[in-house]
């Protein structure tokens, strides 16, 4: 009797992280059915429903697409991820965070999916109330976008509770990695930057600090609260702050070009200091074993060879 293949939903599926978990899930032997606005990157695909998560009709040509089959996870990354863009239009982001989420859930439920991954952010707790962030720290986000994703973690929590659906809600402090480069984060920005494609700037004096995790142990760290059937929210980073300044350092030294930016005000929303408490996520066995310099210098040959593609 032939076994039943086993599949995961990824939304977001044709963007940065979503990509990578795709492909890892994938290598692992599982089929992946993507949900995206977009078409995916890569060729290799068992199913692809383009259309937007907020939307009931995507949802049903999903359930159209996998009529019979087992899915045992869905991994949602699918947002409006811009800070500044939620604070500009604040109802876009809610619609697209929060209804999409709500509409992922709620397959997960009529579909007995048995477990959710939702990409959330330490920015659920702003500032933070000691300077170091963890998963006791009060949920008190500064944007619009950090309170989408705090409420997107609340209705996790009640799915979890009401219908017994693993749901994780994975705090990710500032990713970054090859294949990111249509990202507005500041790695790509500074990258685009070197190469004369676009201005990068510094807000304020650049000493704020922010923890950077490399694509690649994010990957893993979701697979593994897969298998685990976490729930609950944790945090994932990379347990090590550099300030914007350093940063813009390491990147000049990766790149062999130094980097004179201008510094601007800085924004509504800007975080002053992101330091992140990791024992949850250590006790769990997630870890982050590419330290900044060596994932940079990854990224940075990645958006070389990336340049060549386009130039090409």
């Amino acid at each position: 009797m032939r076994q039943q293949a086993e599949w995961a939903i990824v939304t977001g599926g044709s963007g940065f992280i979503g990509t990578a978990v795709a492909r890892a899930l994938r290598a692992r032997g599982v089929r992946v059915a993507i949900v995206d606005r977009n078409a995916p990157q890569h060729r290799e695909l068992d199913v692809f429903v383009k259309g937007a998560i907020e939307h009931e009709r995507t949802w049903l040509a999903l359930a159209t697409e996998l009529a019979g089959e087992h899915v045992r996870a869905l991994y949602h990354f699918a947002a409006r991820t811009s800070v500044l863009q939620s604070v500009n239009d604040p109802h876009d982001v809610f619609v697209s965070n929060l209804v999409g989420y709500e509409n992922a859930l709620e397959f997960a439920r009529t579909h007995e999916v048995a477990s959710v991954l939702f990409a959330s952010t330490n920015a659920v707790v702003g500032a933070g109330d000691s300077g170091t962030i963890s998963e006791r720290s009060p949920l008190a986000p500064l944007t619009p976008y950090g309170a989408t994703k705090a409420a997107g973690e609340m209705l996790g929590s009640a799915y979890a509770a009401s219908y017994g659906i693993h749901v994780a809600s994975v705090r990710l402090t500032n990713v970054y990695g090859p294949g990111m480069w249509h990202k507005d984060s500041i790695v790509p920005r500074l990258l685009r930057h070197v190469v004369g494609l676009s201005e990068a700037t510094i807000y304020g004096d650049g000493e704020q600090v922010r923890d950077f995790v490399y694509i690649g142990d994010v990957v893993d760290a979701f697979v593994r609260l897969e298998e685990l059937g976490f729930v609950g929210a944790v945090s994932f980073g990379s347990g090590t702050s550099v300030s914007v300044n350093e940063l813009v350092d390491l990147v000049g030294d990766v790149t062999g070009h130094e980097l004179r930016l201008r510094h601007v005000p800085a924004k509504a929303g800007e975080m002053p200091g992101v330091s992140v408490d990791l024992s949850l996520a250590r006790s769990l066995g997630l870890k982050a074993d590419v330290e900044l310099a060596e994932g940079l210098q990854f990224a940075w040959s990645d958006f070389q060879e990336d340049q060549g593609r386009v130039a090409g």
